[in-house]
């Protein structure tokens, strides 16, 4: 069984360095903000929102480096 292109793209992708900062980023943003609404602190909720774009911009340079999902080099050429 042959994978298609997007489908080896995923577990180089996923072999990646940058995933563990993204992924911590993501767990901090997403602890930090939960931590602040569970004891009513709205400053550590919003300040824990601000890791949030790191995560995202993290996740966006793996996509673009190996190609996945809409980041995928398309095999049309343009003139």
């Amino acid at each position: 069984m042959e994978l298609s292109p997007s489908g080896r793209e995923t577990p180089t992708a996923l072999r990646s360095r940058l995933l563990i900062p993204a992924l911590l980023a993501l767990a901090a943003g997403i602890g930090g903000f939960a931590l602040g609404l569970t004891h009513d602190d709205t400053v550590t909720a919003l300040g824990a929102l601000l890791f949030l774009p790191s995560a995202a911009l993290l996740f966006g340079i793996v996509a673009k480096r190996h190609g996945v999902g809409p980041f995928r080099r398309s095999s049309r050429r343009s003139d």
